[in-house]
């Protein structure tokens, strides 16, 4: 029984009856882990292959971590952490951090593509169904959760590590900065944290100062599904880089994702500048674009529809994934081969 409902668009929240009945089942799992398998939680030693990423840290500094759902202690420097969201592990890579779990939605060369290079890890699951029995297993010193998918499992997830809450499917870009100097505080090293996203800073300012200071077209990003496209608005990470980079989303709204949009509602918001993310296969993109209503599209009569990959531009958030559209941006629209 999936713990979250699918809608047409392709995203996902909790459905509340399934939650129950895992929750209740869950309470039962974790009962059962505590009696069977709680000698983990304080064992140094890993199972056999597990990947290894140096004992915890020497540190005895015990410190609280504001996050989305209230505060956590933290002490010393958590070394086994599950990450269950991919900005997440890109974070943690920035601070030279490796997770030893990963919701990896059982696709483990997304890891590879998010980082663009192979890590040693263990899959936990999916990002709406993370597996809490082999997070146990893995005695993980502390996790990092998402608030919309699993703000329900927060109990469940404390009572297995210290657990933080951050908001990673609708965080826009000041948000995913902020989760990358918060993830620093909890492994004891804001300052760390701070250098990055400065870092970061240089490199995205640097990029932009290549955009014309008079660009007044107007830009979107859309995913695209067998059934229908979303539009990523102004309060989505795309929308928030968007305007990080000076251009105008083409969809106002103080919602992150406007799901269900039909041929008419794209024409209706009528996009200077559209980028079409779609996974592999049929999706509406491929058969709206031959139809003369779509044609009329300010985008498409000027040539500027681009199709893009559907991890890179809509399921990774992350300093790189802004660097990158900036990056994809300047070589479409500016400096097209």
């Amino acid at each position: 029984m999936p713990l979250l409902r699918s809608n047409r668009s392709g995203y996902s929240r909790p459905d509340r009856a399934c939650l129950a009945r895992f929750t209740r089942k869950t309470d039962v799992l974790i009962d059962y882990t505590r009696r069977e398998f709680g000698f983990a939680l304080f064992s140094t030693t890993l199972a056999p292959g597990l990947p290894s990423v140096g004992m915890a840290g020497t540190k005895d500094s015990v410190r609280n971590i504001e996050h989305q759902l209230g505060s956590t202690e933290i002490s010393g420097r958590p070394s086994r952490i599950i990450a269950l969201e991919f900005s997440f592990v890109q974070a943690l890579d920035s601070l030279n951090i490796g997770p030893i779990g990963i919701s990896d939605d059982n696709e483990p060369k997304r890891v590879e593509q998010l980082l663009a290079r192979k890590i040693d890890f263990v899959s936990v699951g999916t990002r709406l169904e993370p597996n809490l029995e082999l997070i146990s297993t893995l005695a993980p010193d502390l996790i990092i959760a998402d608030e919309v998918r699993h703000a329900a499992i927060y109990s469940l997830l404390s009572a297995l590590a210290p657990t933080i809450i951050l908001n990673s499917w609708e965080g826009d870009y000041k948000t995913i900065k902020n989760s990358v100097v918060t993830i620093a505080q909890a492994l004891g090293e804001k300052s760390e944290g701070e250098r990055v996203i400065a870092d970061h800073g240089v490199r995205f300012a640097a990029m932009v100062a290549r955009i014309p200071i008079d660009e007044q077209r107007r830009i979107l990003l859309a995913v695209a599904t067998p059934d229908n496209m979303s539009l990523h608005t102004s309060s989505s990470f795309s929308g928030s880089v968007f305007q990080a980079m000076a251009l105008t989303p083409a969809v106002e709204s103080s919602k992150a994702i406007e799901s269900g949009a039909g041929l008419e509602r794209l024409i209706a918001v009528n996009p200077d500048i559209l980028f079409v993310a779609a996974d592999p296969g049929g999706t509406v993109f491929d058969q709206w674009r031959d139809n003369d209503a779509w044609k009329g599209i300010s985008a498409a009569r000027t040539g500027a529809v681009f199709e893009v990959d559907r991890n890179r531009f809509a399921r990774f958030r992350s300093l790189k994934t802004a660097e990158m559209i900036v990056s994809e941006v300047l070589d479409n629209i500016y400096n097209p081969k």
